[in-house]
């Protein structure tokens, strides 16, 4: 595969990836505000400095003004990271590798492309129907997951564009859990109520899991386990390292050389202080600086695998 054609499929999936993140996050967000309670709006300064590229005065702003930015973050194609702009990107990259992907993946990214640009959509959000607005583009990305998983083929193209999959996932799970746990000093020996971790559980949908799973009140050090460690849980670091290394390893197979042998190698290192660390090796080292480590070098992985097959730093 060509690798302008492999770069195309990697980044159709990854903005597509993260404007379901984004969606996901205001529904979460602009739903608990709503409700005016104790813990309804203390993530809206940390959701502006992920996803905003908005001036430092702007942003403030936005953090008093949450329907402002819900508008911000889905139509203002000043900033790269809005719902809007990823979505015309993901398009580009769909056209430009077209013969790769389905009918149906391409009819998908199209009809979201179409509405997100419908001034119908737009006028209904400055109307103060944000929620159904979010209810509509979380739709249709849900129907793009399931058509691109039930109707592409299982080829390099589709390796490609699971990697891409699941690095955005990995990268905002990590970044996600390390701002909440900011909030608390990275404390684990003490604990937060659940309704403190409920905003970035339901973010990442694994409040029910999280429900599920642990009955004692240690919650800070269950969440650290559950978005870091849990296996069952599709949304954790774990989870996701595990299908990149499967992926990977496809992708490396049919595209061997010394520096795809190292750049394994460099992902095996990474994928292990997840897969063999635990509560007492983040207790030891410090969640802080285990977080920060880990988000380095997947960074670094993540520049070091653009360059040797999309050939550019």
């Amino acid at each position: 595969m060509l690798s302008r054609l492999a770069d195309s499929l990697y980044w159709l999936n990854r903005y597509l990836e993260r404007s379901d993140a984004i969606l996901r996050i205001l529904h979460v967000n602009y739903t608990l505000w709503l409700d005016k309670g104790d813990h309804a709006v203390h993530f809206w300064p940390q959701l502006t400095n992920m996803f905003s590229t908005a001036a430092e005065a702007k942003k403030e702003f936005f953090d008093q003004h949450p329907l402002q930015l819900v508008q911000h973050l889905i139509y203002d194609t000043s900033n790269g990271n809005s719902i809007r702009a990823m979505v015309i990107r993901a398009r580009e990259n769909a056209r430009g590798a077209q013969d790769h992907i389905t009918k149906e993946v391409w009819e998908q990214v199209n009809q979201f492309y179409h509405l997100i640009n419908n001034p119908l959509l737009q006028q209904k959000l400055m109307r103060n129907d944000a929620l159904n607005v979010l209810a509509e583009l979380g739709t249709q990305m849900t129907l793009y997951t399931g058509i691109t998983d039930s109707t592409m083929p299982r080829n390099m193209g589709w390796n490609f564009m699971t990697l891409g999959k699941f690095m955005e996932r990995a990268v905002i799970s990590i970044e996600l859990a390390d701002r909440f746990f900011a909030e608390v000093d990275y404390s684990l020996e003490q604990s937060r109520d659940v309704l403190f971790w409920r905003t970035l559980l339901l973010s990442l949908s694994g409040y029910e899991l999280y429900l599920k799973t642990y009955r004692s009140p240690y919650h800070n050090q269950h969440v650290a386990s559950q978005v870091l460690f849990s296996k069952q849980f599709t949304r954790s670091a774990s989870y996701c390292f595990d299908r990149i290394g499967f992926y990977l390893d496809k992708v490396i197979k049919d595209n061997y050389s010394e520096e795809a042998g190292s750049l394994y190698r460099e992902f095996g290192r990474l994928h292990s202080k997840i897969e063999y660390a635990d509560l007492s090796v983040l207790k030891e080292k410090g969640l802080q600086q285990y977080m920060q480590e880990i988000k380095r070098d997947l960074f670094d992985f993540n520049q070091r695998f653009s360059q040797l097959f999309f050939s550019y730093a």
